[in-house]
């Protein structure tokens, strides 16, 4: 499949790819009344504001013609940021934007949480960021067996614990890549709402170590090591040491899964 990534004999394939053919963050493009009701919704937010087409496109950082198209419906909804980007110009809630996509409710309440950590949890352009981030995402590479299904909602096993993915795949196991920059850290047990479709574990912090303005800490849960990678400040806010009972919340929707060369074959 295109764009797919590979580590250690492990096919990676990311959510997007997986899940649908057009919308980055989950809309089926089949769909002819939700890429009406968005598009409508655009038009609607970009004449009240006074904008063109041309001015919002060149504000949103999207190609003219493909942001006609989408108002007019004959094309599905641009990637995730962008529809962020288009929220925030247009003074549009995020939420109800993606719903009007064709998105359900519950994905896309997991699918904008991921990708605002994406967007914040750490500095993109800080070159150690760049530089370790690559390195650590091949440490969060795991093969994990499916425990159950619901849809294309699995639970597998991550040691002893369980943890929730998104996959279209039937087999009985999978491999799985956690990016280190979307496990959210707490102190406290966070609201079982606030995962959404995700997983709350319960975790040590077996080590800290800066870089630069990033913080890389290694998290140790049961049978397992993940590392996860955040702001300095956010750390320093949250005064996290050695040794410290955390939680870790990790969204299904960022978590990218594969199969094996073998199986692909």
């Amino acid at each position: 499949m295109e764009g797919a990534e590979s580590s250690g004999g492990l096919r990676i394939l990311r959510v997007d790819e997986c899940q649908h053919g057009g919308y980055d963050a989950g809309m089926s493009p089949r769909s002819p009344d939700a890429k009406r009701s968005f598009g409508q919704m655009l038009r609607t937010a970009r004449e009240q504001k006074g904008l063109s087409l041309r001015g919002l496109a060149k504000l949103v950082k999207i190609d003219y013609s493909r942001l006609a198209k989408i108002e007019h419906g004959t094309r599905p909804a641009p990637e995730l940021a962008i529809v962020r980007r288009l929220s925030d110009v247009l003074g549009l809630d995020m939420a109800e934007l993606v719903v009007a996509g064709g998105t359900s409710r519950e994905v896309m309440e997991n699918l904008v949480w991921s990708e605002r950590l994406h967007e914040c949890a750490g500095p993109a352009e800080d070159p150690a960021y760049r530089r370790n981030r690559r390195a650590l995402v091949i440490k969060n590479v795991f093969w994990v067996r499916v425990l159950s299904r619901e849809g294309a909602l699995c639970s597998v096993s991550l040691g002893s614990d369980q943890l929730s993915v998104l996959s279209f795949s039937h087999e009985d196991s999978l491999g799985i890549r956690i990016p280190p920059d979307v496990i959210l850290i707490h102190k406290g047990e966070p609201d079982p709402a606030v995962s959404s479709v995700g997983t709350i574990l319960r975790v040590s912090v077996r080590k800290i170590r800066t870089i630069g303005q990033v913080v890389h800490l290694v998290l140790a849960g049961n049978g397992y090591e993940l590392s996860a990678l955040h702001a300095r400040q956010a750390i320093d806010r949250l005064r996290i040491r050695v040794g410290d009972q955390v939680f870790a919340t990790i969204p299904a929707a960022a978590i990218s899964t594969g199969v094996s060369a073998k199986e692909e074959r």
